[in-house]
């Protein structure tokens, strides 16, 4: 009797998630690049969430990215740059950083989001980063 509770309860299961009008799609995307003087790093994790109620589909999207630049060689070369920039372009936005009179290694920006768009899988990101109009791109690959 105890099994055929179980079965019966399992089934009862699959048939109420087979009938949820939700659909959940993770996106996990690591991008990367670098070239001679620096490595960078872009990171998505996000969960959009799609609702149907009422015959209408309903969206939700949270996002949660991380954007690092290193800078490959020894930090006292960059002691006579008196302004870094540093952006990205993608097909859900963009960011920048900016710094005067760079010391440091290692740039990091994190950003959250609700109900914005999401990086294609194989999109190309492009980075560009200007040492006092000394302009490098990089181009990123998930």
């Amino acid at each position: 009797m105890r099994k055929i509770a179980i079965i019966l309860i399992t089934i009862m299961l699959f048939m109420v998630a087979g009938c949820s009008n939700k659909d959940v799609i993770k996106h996990n995307y690591t991008y990367k690049g670098e070239n001679e003087f620096w490595t960078v790093q872009y990171k998505v994790n996000s969960i959009d969430t799609f609702t149907k109620k009422d015959d209408k589909l309903h969206y939700e999207g949270n996002s949660n990215d991380t954007f690092t630049v290193t800078y490959k060689k020894n930090i006292s070369d960059l002691s006579s740059v008196k302004h870094l920039q540093i952006s990205y372009k993608s097909s859900a936005g963009g960011g920048s950083i900016g710094q005067n009179s760079p010391r440091k290694r290692t740039y990091t920006m994190t950003s959250s989001s609700t109900g914005g768009a999401t990086e294609d899988k194989d999109e190309v990101i492009k980075v560009t980063i200007n040492l006092d109009g000394k302009i490098q791109t990089i181009e990123l690959k998930n």
